[in-house]
């Protein structure tokens, strides 16, 4: 396996944390209506303050992540923001990406 640059392990690192976030700050499903609604998902400047970063730079990163199937995105931008959530929440509701 090739070893990562520098970079590449700060990406890594990155995204690690914004999944950690995402994970623990997330609305929780509900038994009663299931996945929260995306209006109540975490916003991308919300995720940038956690991990201290800035916003254009987090909005990267969880798209990237949401290639590799890890973060899913709102369907569109709510009060002129994208929202995220964890996407193994979403599996272990039994919800299809």
């Amino acid at each position: 396996m090739e070893a990562l640059s520098p970079k590449q392990k700060e990406v890594r690192q990155l995204q690690q944390a914004l999944l950690q976030a995402l994970l623990t700050q997330s609305p929780q499903p509900s038994p009663f209506i299931g996945v929260p609604p995306q209006h109540e998902w975490l916003s991308t400047r919300q995720l940038a303050d956690i991990i201290d970063v800035g916003v254009y730079r987090a909005r990267n990163l969880l798209l990237e992540m949401v290639a590799k199937g890890e973060v899913v995105v709102s369907t569109g931008s709510i009060k002129n923001s994208l929202r995220w959530y964890p996407a193994a929440i979403l599996s272990s509701q039994g919800v299809t990406i």
